[in-house]
């Protein structure tokens, strides 16, 4: 019989069965035991910790024209960490499955998963896996798309008032900046049907529309019926739209209303401090002025309670008061173009427009001023009448539109016949600008 005490004794006790089991257990060395139980503990649940903390996220890609499953096809996985973004690709089986495996869960992680067909995107964001949720199946009915048009929304369409291009004759045209920032409410891609092809949306624009300029990819002008035209199937959620083009003054307004095809929640008006130009429209509040970039704006904003509905035509008219602009004679309304004197491109920058700032020149009772006196360098006449602050923003503004000019060029957007004479005569322009500011500082 064992004698130390740090040795077990167990006392055996016949069973209905005959079989032996423990009846009791004296313990000596309860730290022994304890080590025991410890281990086994660690032992049975390692396993099952292990596989709690990994999951996956599956799906089925189908094709929903055919309806029947793509197979072979390219799936990808985007982890999303505190610090890094990682990549993973697999692709459908026969059934048009596919599986992203042994993923970790924590929720500090996100996963995207997504896929392209025929140039759409089709994608699931903000993914996470937990515990509670280690698995996640997401699939993908390509070729299916929504076309209920109350599930497109217009949540903000801007106007920006600019001057025109800088070779463009002066008859009284104007830049205009459109962006928009449109929702598909839907979880589907949106696509409807114009004329006989099928688009993501189609917006109306005004007629006498020249020139247009898309600022957003797969955008297009349809002539016939004065639309403009997104090629691809528009996506879920928000997405910025934004173009520009040449509009001419008629009558002393410049109207940009149009017939609605989409519910438009709020129209903004953005025009550079000191022009007259004014919305027409009763929706219209009083302009708030704010500085963007350096440039002064007045913006006209509709009220934020009303909704403009589908199918709905809406006075975007503005009205031109050439006595609001400084310096203007009252009833000088004509040759508008002639006044503006700050040629500098709108551009989209994340979905918003920041158009350049331009001033009215103010109108001279002598007729013909402006081609007489060939002996005058550029712009030395009015730039006479300008304090040092503007003369400063004149130079700015000619420093940034050179700057745009070589940017055009060198993305070949511009002819090298054009690029090099309107750089010149920008370049004359600031020549002539700085030596008024040299002599400013002299006196």
């Amino acid at each position: 019989m064992y004698t130390n005490e740090s040795d077990m004794r167990l006392k055996t006790a016949p069973t209905k069965m005959g079989n032996p089991q423990f009846g009791s257990i004296a313990v000596r060395c309860p730290s022994r035991l304890l080590e025991i139980a410890l281990i086994f503990f660690i032992v049975l649940s390692a396993p099952q910790a292990q596989t709690a903390e990994l999951g996956d996220i599956q799906g089925t890609v189908i094709d929903r024209k055919l309806e029947k499953p793509l197979v072979s096809y390219p799936v990808t996985l985007t982890i999303h960490k505190t610090d890094t973004v990682e990549t993973q690709e697999t692709t459908t089986d026969e059934n048009g499955d596919y599986r992203f495996a042994e993923l970790p869960l924590d929720p500090s992680v996100y996963y995207t998963v997504s896929t392209v067909h025929e140039g759409t995107d089709y994608t699931e964001k903000d993914l996470v896996l937990s515990t509670w949720v280690p698995n996640l199946k997401i699939d993908f009915d390509i070729g299916a798309f929504a076309d209920d048009n109350a599930q497109i929304r217009v949540k903000t369409h801007s106007f920006i008032i600019g001057p025109p291009p800088a070779d463009h004759a002066p008859d009284g045209a104007v830049t205009v900046a459109e962006a928009i920032g449109i929702e598909n409410l839907s979880t589907l891609p949106f696509r409807t049907t114009h004329g006989t092809q099928k688009v993501g949306v189609n917006l109306t624009l005004p007629r006498g529309v020249e020139g247009l300029q898309p600022h957003s990819p797969n955008l297009t002008m349809d002539p016939n019926t004065n639309q403009i035209l997104l090629k691809t199937p528009l996506p879920p959620g928000e997405s910025p739209l934004g173009y520009e083009y040449i509009f001419h003054i008629e009558k002393s307004k410049l109207d940009l209303s149009r017939r609605l095809n989409f519910n438009t929640n709020q129209f903004f008006v953005f025009v550079p401090e000191g022009i007259g130009i004014v919305p027409r429209g009763k929706f219209f509040g009083a302009p708030r002025r704010e500085q963007i970039h350096n440039n002064v704006y007045l913006i006209y904003e509709s009220d934020g309670n009303q909704t403009f509905a589908a199918g709905e035509k809406i006075d975007l008219a503005l009205n031109i008061n050439m006595g609001a602009a400084r310096g203007a004679l009252p009833g000088q309304t004509s040759n508008v173009g002639q006044l503006i004197f700050i040629a500098v491109a709108a551009a989209l920058t994340g979905g918003f427009f920041v158009a350049a700032l331009f001033k009215l020149r103010a109108a001279s009772n002598t007729t013909g001023s402006d081609t007489d006196d060939t002996s005058t360098p550029p712009d030395a006449g009015w730039l006479l009448k300008l304090n040092a602050d503007d003369r400063e923003h004149v130079r700015v503004a000619r420093l940034e539109f050179i700057t745009h000019l070589d940017d055009k060029y060198e993305r070949q957007e511009i002819s090298e016949r054009v690029y090099k004479r309107l750089r010149r005569e920008q370049t004359e322009r600031l020549t002539t600008l700085l030596e008024h500011q040299k002599r400013g500082n002299n006196a």
